[in-house]
């Protein structure tokens, strides 16, 4: 996935604020990373959950989200 595909289902994600809508990245079948979006004050926040670790990032500017969901998809496919 490129980071503008990304930031088109982020945007997505983000049109069904009145639904609790969690988009789970995996890779082979195994589940890396979910993505939710929340409204703060009126704002878009990504919640990004670590599958590994259980670890959540807070983040509300959609390309560094992006970016970031990118690279852990990309660390974690085999070459």
């Amino acid at each position: 996935m490129t980071v503008e595909n990304i930031k088109n289902l982020l945007t997505e994600l983000c049109n069904f604020d009145k639904v609790n809508i969690t988009q789970v990245f995996s890779v082979n079948e195994i589940r890396i990373l979910q993505v939710r979006c929340l409204t703060v004050d009126s704002h878009h926040t990504f919640e990004l959950t670590y599958a590994d670790n259980g670890d959540v990032d807070l983040i509300s500017d959609i390309t560094y989200a992006a970016t970031l969901i990118e690279n852990i998809i990309s660390i974690n496919t085999p070459n």
